[in-house]
């Protein structure tokens, strides 16, 4: 396994990997770009945005796991500053998403750690972790449902603990969380 920071060629596969660590969070908010004629797909505008945007879904903000050469995981974080004045969220979804993470703002967020189903139980996940927190400058967030338990734990394992709830909004059907929980790591001098 070969831990490196994403390049612009990985933005498929962070597109890919975005959307199944926010189990299809992503294709439903980006079905907007869709809606308004810039895409023919979610995933391709996730994919031109990892590629093109220079904001926090960006290649430049994530690292790839590779086995023999080919991504078989990503993680995705970035600063979290003090919010602009932006209006109201594309979708309800990202309501309480939203007020957790301007609960930790100074953190760097994990917005995404996922890997592909074939490479699983390999220890990719625990790996790219474990990369993220070597090279982290400050604290570190991530919100993750109540339910996913092999998460919580990993994420324990790695030092963080529960700093925030809010009542999870479905955006799918067979959705069993209750809540989303805020999890914070601090920054180990």
């Amino acid at each position: 396994m070969h831990i490196r920071p994403a390049t612009r060629a990985d933005s498929a596969d962070l597109a890919i990997l975005d959307d199944v660590a926010s189990h299809g969070l992503t294709t439903r908010v980006l079905q907007i770009y869709v809606d308004a004629g810039e895409a023919e797909r979610p995933l391709q505008g996730a994919r031109d945005g990892f590629a093109f945007i220079d904001g926090p879904f960006s290649w430049r903000n994530a690292l790839v796991a590779e086995i023999d050469g080919v991504v078989a995981g990503s993680l995705l974080s970035y600063p979290i500053e003090a919010e602009r004045e932006g209006g109201d969220p594309p979708d309800a979804a990202l309501v309480p998403l939203n007020e957790l993470k301007s609960t930790a703002e100074g953190t760097r967020f994990i917005d995404g750690l996922a890997v592909y189903p074939r490479f699983r139980g390999r220890g990719i996940g625990r790996a790219l972790m474990q990369a993220e927190i070597a090279r982290a400058d400050r604290a570190l967030s991530l919100i993750t449902e109540d339910n996913n338990a092999k998460a919580l734990a990993l994420y324990a394992s790695a030092g963080f603990v529960e700093a925030g709830r809010r009542p999870f909004v479905p955006f799918a059907e067979n959705q069993t969380a209750r809540q989303w929980v805020l999890l914070i790591r601090d920054r180990t001098p």
